[in-house]
């Protein structure tokens, strides 16, 4: 009788621990979490408001320099007296400060704006897309390993694109 209880019990466990590996591969095998991995640089190189914004920036910035590279001639004039030369110097530092904040600022609050466009976009095609996770690297510098079937990074670059162009 003992011996027959315990060669039930060995069934029953071994049907329940054989239930149990089934449900753990079955449920592996049908929710396969989504990861994918974007280039961080490229996809910030790529997107269409990154250019707008640094052509913009550019002008501007090739404007100001200008401004100054004038006023640096005027400085090294010999038609100009020492007073003169004086203020102009004072006038040339000053621009000079502003030109190199300028420099910062610009850069600075419109990588704001394109990281916070990305991410909102990125949110979009995530979703379309089903994944759950969107690692950033940059180069593979912060991931150790990732297959390239999983770089999205060329997708996520025309998606945002056309989002941004106003076509999706």
């Amino acid at each position: 009788m003992i011996k027959h209880k315990s060669s039930l019990l060995l069934i029953i466990n071994s049907l329940l621990v054989f239930s149990l590996i089934f449900y753990v591969i079955l449920t592996s095998f049908t929710s396969k979490t989504k990861i994918v991995y974007v280039d961080t640089t490229e996809l910030f190189d790529g997107f269409l408001m990154t250019k707008e914004l640094k052509n913009k920036g550019e002008k501007e910035f090739l404007s100001k320099k200008a401004a100054l590279d004038n006023l640096y001639s005027q400085i090294q004039s010999k038609s100009i007296n020492a007073s003169q030369k004086e203020i102009l110097m004072k006038q040339f530092i000053q621009e000079k400060e502003e030109l190199e904040q300028f420099n910062q600022i610009y850069a600075s609050t419109e990588s704001s704006k394109i990281w916070s466009r990305i991410n909102s976009y990125s949110e979009d095609f995530s979703k379309e897309n089903n994944y759950e996770l969107i690692i950033g690297t940059e180069n593979k510098t912060t991931v150790l390993y990732a297959d390239e079937k999983i770089n999205v990074t060329k997708e996520l670059l025309t998606y945002i694109n056309k989002r941004y162009e106003g076509l999706k």
